[in-house]
């Protein structure tokens, strides 16, 4: 048992969080108790007080490969891809290039106080297989799968929808649910780079062994422009994906911008979910996402760094564009960072908020010089989400474990 002191806040409610001085975590990484006075349970007692103690952040869309390709600016995301991601991705059918790449990659998000993310591996399945594993010994918690396209990209990249179920199997075989940590997500890339076959290659094999889906929908209009082009008798974007049958309740699709109420409605009925990727939509100018609109129809929807056309890996620099996109409070942005990445991929019994019973994934943060530990919250949680960065996190922790500094 360790016990854990601190200014601990937690965001279940967007409106209102809740907050404790105590935290009891067990010897299984579970939360025993949260407490104003400190109890006596026994154990280690480990003092952060002067800092604050957050769930840990979810990342819920995010591409390794892109990694080291951040800040590349073009014109237009399909230009984007063709310049400077393809090129890149390529270099991934190098196993020792792949692996440090990983290594690096997983680091960097702990380091920033992130404990959960959904991830973009390369086209290839040694690299998947290798972003597994480097995911399995850094600690960190993650749903990881490989990009799948099979036209309008280099040879190199591309597959076969009967290989993209061979590939899929034989990764997700190993790793889907491993620890209870590490799951399997079937990633087409989006409708530009992917047949229908392969498409609904793709949402068979999810659907046969309960995988996780993740996709592009609705990024730019120039991409929609193309996918109606590509794609012509649909309705929509959204309506392709429908047909195909990769949107239900386990598929995370990324963007998401440009929707009618019609595309709402479908994603809402489907119970699809939503990573909202503020940073990556304004330096790509993408448009901004419509959340008031998206939340009248009852979507649920996390924050995502969408490396590498997001610059920052930092989840703070995400909050601070996902309040200029959208006018918010400090305290619902943080509920989309924690409970919203959770509810996103669906482990809201497991992790997203501070409570007995669930895993403790935390990031212990110091908020000076930007405030004081005693500043009104609302005050502290503002000059965090639009000033923070990095050098706030003191520590990250999966399960009770601290996982940074190792």
């Amino acid at each position: 048992m360790k016990v854990y002191h601190g200014r601990i806040l937690s965001f279940e409610d967007p409106t209102s969080p809740r907050e404790y001085g105590y935290m009891a975590v067990d010897d299984n990484g579970r939360i025993v108790s949260l407490s104003h006075e400190r109890q006596d349970v026994g154990g280690e007692f480990v003092d952060y007080s002067g800092y604050l103690i957050l769930p840990g952040f979810v990342d819920a869309h995010i591409h390794l490969p892109q990694f080291h390709r951040r800040a590349m600016i073009s014109n237009s995301l399909l230009e984007w891809l063709e310049r400077h991601i393809f090129p890149a991705e390529m270099k991934f059918s190098d196993p020792s290039l792949a692996r440090n790449i990983a290594r690096e990659f997983f680091s960097a998000l702990l380091r920033n106080g992130t404990t959960t993310a959904a991830v973009y591996s390369s086209p290839h399945r040694e690299s998947t297989n290798i972003a597994f594993e480097e995911a399995a010994k850094s600690g960190i918690r993650a749903v990881i799968g490989q990009v799948l396209m099979d036209m309008n990209g280099p040879e190199e990249l591309l597959t076969t929808p009967e290989k993209a179920v061979e590939d899929i199997r034989g990764v997700a075989s190993r790793w889907h649910g491993f620890d209870d940590r590490l799951f399997y997500a079937v990633t087409p890339r989006f409708a530009v780079s992917c047949s229908m076959a392969l498409l609904k290659a793709a949402s068979e094999i999810a659907r046969r062994l309960n995988l996780y889906v993740q996709t592009h929908l609705s990024e730019q209009l120039g991409e929609i422009a193309e996918v109606m082009r590509l794609f012509p008798g649909f309705e929509s974007y959204t309506e392709i994906y429908l047909r195909a049958g990769l949107l239900g309740e386990k598929t995370i699709v990324g963007h998401a911008i440009h929707l009618d109420d019609r595309e709402r409605k479908l994603l809402a009925g489907t119970r699809t979910k939503i990573a909202h990727c503020p940073s990556s939509n304004f330096f790509l100018h993408s448009g901004v996402m419509d959340l008031e609109a998206h939340e009248r129809f009852g979507l649920t929807i996390a924050l995502g760094s969408d490396v590498g056309a997001g610059p920052f890996i930092s989840m703070f620099n995400v909050l601070r564009d996902a309040y200029y996109a959208n006018a918010m409070s400090p305290a619902k942005a943080f509920h989309l960072l924690t409970m919203g990445g959770a509810r996103v991929l669906g482990m809201e019994d497991r992790i997203g908020s501070l409570e007995p019973g669930k895993e403790a994934d935390f990031v212990v943060l110091n908020p000076g010089p930007l405030a004081s530990i005693h500043d009104d919250l609302e005050v502290l949680l503002s000059r965090l989400m639009i000033l923070g960065d990095e050098r706030n996190v003191v520590a990250t922790y999966v399960r009770g474990k601290r996982l940074w500094p190792s």
